[in-house]
This record gives structure tokens, C-alpha cells and sequence, in this order.
């Protein structure tokens, strides 16, 4: 009496051949390795970037102030957009003004500086953009 069927038999004999050449290929493969790769050389290092000349908090942030007035003169803007521009101008004076009023040390300075210069560079590139044509619509 047979404890196992031939066609049962056959398929444990091909899955545990498969399983062992797979076994026998892996630790080929292991043993053919011998470490990690050479690491990589270093590249050029990256030179920083130069240094910034800022005015001063006031001229900085003045300068803010006259390009909302440039955007605000876009003929592509609809009414909305030149009473967002004016609220946005009145918040960027009071805050100037509560700036000035508490006189912060020179980085303060320096830094309150040139954010506003960042905010320029925003606010000319959307004006550029509102003189390149109209806003598409929805």
C-alpha cells in the first residue's frame, strides 16, 4: 500500500528541486559577494551663495509698500483683486509701523529686511505675470 499518490509525489519531488536550486543559487550568489561596493568619491563642493547687500529695514520694506502700488496698477486685475492689493498694502504699513515703534536689534533688522525684500521679488513676479494678460478663467 502506497502512502503517498505518484501524482503527489511528483509535485512535492518538483517543488522541493525547485526550492533547493533556488536554496543552492542564493548561497552561490552570497558567496560569490564579498562586502559592500567602494563608496563613492566625494564631488565638488558647492560654494555658498553670495552675500546679499541689504538696505536698511526701512528702505527694504518701503520698497514693499511701492511695488503693491505697481501691481495694484495692472490693467488685468478685476476690482477684487486691487481691494485684496490695498488690504494687503494697509496690513504690510501697519506692521512696519509696529516695527519701527519697537525698534528691534540689528539681525532683527537685518532679518525683518530681507523678508521684505523676498516679498518684492513675489509681488513683481505677480505683477509681471497679471501684465502678461488676463487671469484665465474658471
Amino acid at each position: 500500500m502506497r502512502l503517498i499518490s505518484p501524482r503527489l509525489a511528483g509535485c512535492l519531488r518538483t517543488r522541493l528541486g525547485t526550492c533547493l536550486g533556488t536554496l543552492g543559487l542564493a548561497v552561490g550568489l552570497a558567496a560569490g559577494c564579498h562586502g559592500e561596493p567602494p563608496p563613492v568619491a566625494p564631488g565638488e563642493p558647492i560654494a555658498a551663495p553670495a552675500e546679499i547687500s541689504l538696505g536698511t529695514m526701512d528702505a527694504e520694506c518701503g520698497a514693499l509698500i511701492a511695488a503693491f502700488a505697481r501691481f495694484k496698477d495692472c490693467p488685468n486685475l478685476d476690482e477684487d483683486d486691487r481691494a485684496d492689493i490695498d488690504a494687503w498694502s494697509e496690513r504690510a504699513q501697519q506692521d512696519f509701523a509696529a516695527g519701527k515703534k519697537a525698534n528691534p536689534e540689528v539681525n532683527a533688522q537685518r532679518a525683518i529686511a530681507g523678508a521684505c525684500r523676498k516679498a518684492v521679488a513675489s509681488v513683481t513676479a505677480a505683477d509681471q505675470r497679471c501684465h502678461a494678460g488676463p487671469k484665465p478663467k474658471d
